[in-house]
């Protein structure tokens, strides 16, 4: 019986593959999605052209807290960046409150970081002080929504590369042109636990960048679906 069956699937098949396209016939077991991944830095900290700013919840000891720039001190995985030139400088960032609790600290640009593409992944790299506090990045998606992405624990010393993956439920294109509706960074936020000491805290930040997909399809007139906004945000 099997001979007979293998010999009759093999008739179908011969029958069947030559009514559909090429492209039809591969597309029936695969998902097939064009992609072009990079790795993109939002801000390597050399400078403060972002004019990051710092802010905090209720409780704050008198005068904090801080942001300064200029640094030196930066990881030894990012001694030299990819194009050969320096990585020297980082962003710090120092706090006191006069009391335990969920206190917040809020780090962010003067304008909302775009992230140009579809959004995978989020990474910065972060110096602890072995405190437990907790790291979170807030994006904005077209529709207005920030999102809360959890980065992790601060609770290690030194530096080391946090990141987040963008979840795939965040929408970031929709079905008609221009379909690109890119994601915005909008803050970091740290959380203090409620048990941990609040007095004195420090914290550097260097090298933010997102892996992202820079894919775009091509078609007659891409080039206004791209210009778009830009045509008709100028009047």
């Amino acid at each position: 019986m099997k001979p007979r069956c293998l010999l009759l699937t093999i008739i179908g098949l011969a029958l069947f593959i030559p009514s559909l396209s090429f492209a039809q016939f591969f597309s029936l077991g695969l998902n097939f999605q064009m992609e072009d991944i990079r790795s993109v830095v939002l801000d390597d900290f050399e400078g403060n052209d972002n004019n990051w700013q710092v802010a905090a919840s209720r409780f704050t000891d008198g005068e904090y807290p801080k942001i300064r720039f200029g640094i030196e001190g930066a990881p030894i995985a990012l001694s030299r960046t990819t194009e050969g030139e320096e990585n020297k400088y980082v962003m710090g960032v120092r706090s006191a409150f006069v009391r335990k609790g969920y206190n917040k600290i809020w780090v962010y640009p003067e304008k909302e970081i775009v992230i140009p593409g579809n959004a995978k992944k989020l990474d910065i790299w972060v110096w602890g002080a072995n405190y437990y506090y907790t790291l979170y990045a807030h994006l904005r998606d077209y529709r207005g929504i920030v999102h809360n992405l959890p980065l992790g624990t601060l609770h290690f010393m030194g530096w080391r590369n946090m990141s987040v993956e963008i979840p795939k439920q965040i929408p970031q294109a929709v079905r008609y042109l221009p379909m690109e509706k890119p994601l915005s960074l909008v803050r970091f936020e740290i959380w203090t636990d409620p048990n941990e000491r609040v007095d004195d805290y420090v914290i550097y930040f260097d090298h933010l960048k997102v892996l992202t997909d820079m894919y775009k399809q091509r078609f007659d007139g891409d080039e206004l679906a791209d210009r778009t906004n830009d045509i008709w945000s100028s009047q």
